[in-house]
């Protein structure tokens, strides 16, 4: 059950995302006053940061679910290949073009390297998080014994 519930917030939070970007995106290619698709560029781009901050969180909270009751982590990883591939796009591609656009003869270009930083971080705290999940969950609920985890002490009489 979890992981329908999982597949369809992310295949919501996919569509979501897929619109703010390509909304953003497309407020650079505006016709009119270049101060007004800056603007209107900005607006839907934080909302598409917050957005992405938002249902990263609340997927990871469910992927944790999931890992919690099945022992398997896809869920934690495809959290974090949503949220690697949306800052990817955001900074790489349309942060680029903000700033081709906003600064047409400037090379110097830092929302890139931020975020392959927040990748790179996103990363170190899933994995410590599946760690730490699975590590509670032996503790709270150690295995069953099996005949290969039992040892037979022989008598020295």
């Amino acid at each position: 059950m979890w992981n329908k519930i999982y597949l369809g917030v992310l295949a919501a939070a996919v569509v979501v995302m897929c619109f703010l970007t390509f909304y953003s995106y497309s407020w650079l290619g505006s016709i009119g006053n270049p101060a007004d698709a800056i603007a209107g560029y900005d607006y839907y781009a934080r909302l598409g940061t917050i957005f992405l901050s938002i249902s990263s969180v609340i997927l990871l909270i469910l992927a944790n679910v999931i890992l919690w009751n099945s022992r398997r982590g896809w869920a934690l990883w495809t959290t974090l290949a949503y949220l690697a591939i949306f800052v990817i796009l955001r900074t790489f591609w349309v942060e680029k073009a903000r700033y081709n656009f906003q600064y047409p003869d400037s090379l110097f270009f830092t929302p890139a390297l931020v975020g392959a930083i927040l990748i790179i971080i996103a990363g170190i705290i899933v994995f410590f998080n599946q760690l730490v999940n699975l590590r509670l969950n032996e503790k709270m609920y150690p295995p069953p014994e099996t005949p290969e985890n039992i040892v037979i002490v022989e008598n020295e009489e």
